[in-house]
């Protein structure tokens, strides 16, 4: 077999391992209203994580993984209630890969923010960003626009 054809075949199997990669996608998010009193609403960010995989917390240490992170549009009609509150059933973990003490959320995760409106039918619209890891490697951050109707 001649130099060009190994390096081409290489070339292929690295573009199908890369393609199987970058097709992993063990977080799906689903979004929430829930109205809680007069004009207050509690907006959920449901994290569905696969077995095996953990997305982190908001609260990260320099030198660790990319934390979950919520970014809202600015809306004069909506107010924000102080931050987004993470789930109660994270665990705190020595993570080998990353040397270092981890808050990490496993299989559904809740996240939530409350907030307040001016008047009903608003939208709240953003993005979050997080990163899945498994115990041997992580996938590359990603943003998850979200559109939530508070009605």
């Amino acid at each position: 077999m001649s130099m060009k054809a190994v390096l081409s075949f290489c070339l292929i199997c690295l573009f199908f391992v890369g393609n199987a990669q970058s097709n992993l996608d063990p977080v799906k998010w689903t979004f929430g209203s829930e109205k809680v009193g007069d004009n207050k609403y509690k907006i959920t960010f449901t994290a569905t994580i696969e077995d095996g995989w953990a997305v982190y917390s908001q609260f990260i240490e320099d030198g660790g993984p990319i934390p979950t992170t919520f970014n809202f549009d600015e809306n004069t009609d909506i107010e924000l209630k102080d931050g987004v509150v993470e789930p109660e059933d994270k665990e705190t973990k020595y993570d080998e890969m990353f040397e270092m003490d981890l808050i990490k959320v496993k299989g559904k995760a809740e996240f939530y923010q409350m907030v307040s409106v001016k008047s009903e039918d608003q939208v709240l619209k953003g993005f979050l960003t997080y990163m899945a890891c498994d115990d041997s490697k992580c996938l590359p951050p990603s943003d998850v626009n979200f559109e939530i109707t508070i009605e």
